[in-house]
């Protein structure tokens, strides 16, 4: 998981809630709602840079679901971090509380693990790290075989309760790593996996972050460490 930065709330939900301010009854997100939510899954595709924010799975952008002449609801689900369940009424439509989730509105597929897994969990009264905490990355330490540890009691939590140690996203993890710091089986330079660990989180011409950008550069930046040390060692035995 990474930090998300929640950005202005999208005018067509602003309008909405403007709308049917006089008629309460109205203004919940669901089935039979007029909620805006290809407006919003758009603005939270953006400011998420593209990413899941629980698992850091990769989301189709806008532009990708056009050219299938399909709408973000293929892309991805809205998630609310605290469920509608344990909210009021009134905070249901929270955009604050909103964020843009693998899978899709439109998946058939069957997921084990994020926000599926997540379900119903209380946020509020149980252990867990929210996407829209500052600082999180520091909760959370990958190893290179792309498994998840959580260094606090609410990120152990939170790893449990999203099973971010499911198979799939372990072995996707692992593969981004290892294609990234070994490309053709060679490990890259020191110097090399420095500028990688400071380019994955930097958003591409797309508005994009690579997928698992955080084990990435976690993983890139150990590499380069050791490789360093490994080097200094080196030096150090060189020295008449």
């Amino acid at each position: 998981m990474r930090s998300i930065r929640k950005g202005a709330e999208p005018r067509a939900l602003i309008e909405w809630r403007r709308v049917n301010r006089d008629t309460p009854h109205n203004l919940f997100y669901g089935k039979g709602s007029t909620f805006p939510s290809e407006a919003v899954r758009q603005a939270l595709l953006k400011e998420q840079f593209h990413l899941c924010a629980y698992t850091l799975r990769r989301l189709p952008t806008t532009v990708e679901c056009q050219a299938r002449d399909q709408g973000t609801q293929f892309s991805c689900h809205i998630e609310h971090v605290i469920p509608q369940k344990h909210q009021q009424a009134d905070s249901n439509i929270a955009y604050k509380n909103l964020v843009a989730c693998y899978p899709s509105s439109q998946s058939k597929v069957a997921c084990g693990y994020g926000a599926v897994e997540k379900a119903d969990y209380n946020t509020v009264t149980k252990p867990f790290v929210s996407p829209l905490t500052a600082n999180i990355e520091r909760q959370f330490r990958y190893s290179s075989d792309g498994y998840v540890e959580g260094l606090t009691p609410e990120a152990i939590a939170t790893v449990e309760v999203l099973k971010l140690n499911h198979p799939t996203l372990v072995n996707d993890r692992a593969a981004v790593i290892k294609g990234r710091l070994k490309p053709r089986g060679t490990p890259i330079s020191a110097a090399t996996a420095r500028r990688l660990a400071d380019e994955v989180v930097k958003p591409d011409a797309q508005y994009c972050l690579p997928e698992y950008c955080l084990a990435l550069k976690q993983q890139a930046e150990r590499h380069a460490r050791n490789l360093e040390k490994r080097a200094a060692r080196v030096r150090g035995q060189a020295r008449p």
